[in-house]
């Protein structure tokens, strides 16, 4: 199942106060070879024990969801795996795995919703992606998925000329056709299996590694749609060992990644003024998602803020907790403000992306979203 399938199954639980148990492992083994993910669930599960009286029903669910998250971590993690997310909720008999591509920072929460920002923080690493690593003698196909490499292909061709002039004493104009010919043939037979393996309209990028002289052969046979979503990978060599192509094409999503967050980021810090069409800052970005204006939104990985929600209508505010909430004076209470952001977004089916330290929009206060349409009177940087 796509990760936005996954994300959208788990914003429809609304099991209601402190019921939902939100849980991300970094599952890497420390120097010695030891699981610090286990020390930490046991410290942590341990804590949260102590927050219903006991014999409660409260108490009785909770323990079931520590239960049923204990058990897939003893018996069914893949040791390939860097890191999990893992979504608990008795109360609507619920549970969700999703393997990471990359390891999450050790989390363990007990709200009324599911932590989704370290999830969505990763989101563009689970967009599928294909690779073609060629050379005159063989292609390699990988196709990834869900950040893990869903399926790999080879293509083998026999070498038919063994000289420098090839075979029968053929002139070097004919023999120059004769490999051209060959490297037609092989690029096309590539591509074609490449799509009636992968297909196209699922791929959201193709990396290519060729010898020199291949690259533009190959892009003839490419489809117009794929064309622009092709690559290259400079970096590596078409004869590299598998581990460092697919390492190649990794580090390239995350750098395309950035670069996306970083241009939205520029663009809606120049809009974010008086009667432009942006926001920069908790505030003001909260009050659009709130009033549903909010086209596509850009939070840095270190945003943090002060939150609050009112327990009786669900709105949210930056800041302190107020004694009431200005809406309905309804009770309030602290709220995780990038969880709420983020979980707000994803009800709305937003699109998210994700800066690393981006100074500027970490100056600005960390988030910043593209609007729908103008607002006059709104509030700048």
């Amino acid at each position: 199942m796509p990760l936005d399938e996954f994300v959208q199954s788990l914003v429809k639980v609304n099991p209601g106060k402190n019921s939902f148990l939100s849980t991300y492992l970094d599952l890497r083994p420390e120097g010695r070879g030891k699981k610090l993910h286990s020390i930490f669930l046991k410290n942590r599960m341990s804590e949260l024990a102590q927050i219903f009286p006991a014999h409660s029903r409260e108490q009785a669910l909770l323990a079931r969801d520590i239960k049923r998250v204990q058990k897939y971590v003893e018996e069914k993690l893949d040791p390939s795996w860097k890191g999990i997310a893992l979504f608990a909720c008795a109360a609507e008999d619920f549970f969700l795995p999703i393997p990471l591509p990359l390891p999450p920072e050790n989390e363990m929460a007990l709200s009324s919703r599911p932590h989704l920002f370290s999830l969505m923080g990763q989101a563009d690493l689970f967009r599928p992606y294909a690779i073609i690593a060629a050379d005159s003698r063989q292609a390699r196909l990988f196709w990834i998925q869900d950040g893990r490499l869903a399926k790999q292909r080879s293509l083998v061709w026999e070498e038919e000329h063994t000289t420098r002039f090839g075979r029968m004493g053929l002139s070097l104009q004919k023999f120059q056709r004769h490999i051209q010919e060959h490297t037609r043939q092989r690029m096309k037979e590539a591509v074609e299996n490449l799509l009636k393996w992968a297909g196209r309209d699922k791929m959201e990028y193709l990396f290519t590694i060729t010898e020199e002289g291949m690259e533009g052969e190959m892009k003839k046979h490419l489809p117009l749609s794929l064309k622009k979503k092709q690559a290259s990978l400079s970096r590596v060599d078409s004869r590299d060992p598998d581990h460092k192509i697919l390492s190649a094409a990794f580090e390239a999503i995350q750098a395309l990644s950035r670069e996306r967050a970083e241009s939205l980021a520029r663009q809606l810090l120049e809009e974010a003024q008086p009667l432009g069409k942006a926001t920069a800052g908790p505030e003001p970005t909260l009050s659009a998602l709130q009033s549903h204006q909010v086209e596509r939104l850009v939070l840095d990985r270190r945003f943090q803020a002060e939150g609050w929600e009112c327990k009786s209508c669900g709105y949210q505010g930056t800041g302190g907790v107020p004694k009431a909430c200005p809406l309905c004076q309804g009770a309030t209470a602290p709220a995780e403000l990038r969880e709420a952001v983020v979980y707000l977004g994803q009800t709305q089916e937003i699109d998210l992306a994700f800066t690393d330290n981006y100074r500027p929009l970490v100056k600005a206060g960390g988030i910043g979203a593209m609007l729908k349409f103008h607002i006059s009177g709104k509030k700048g940087r």
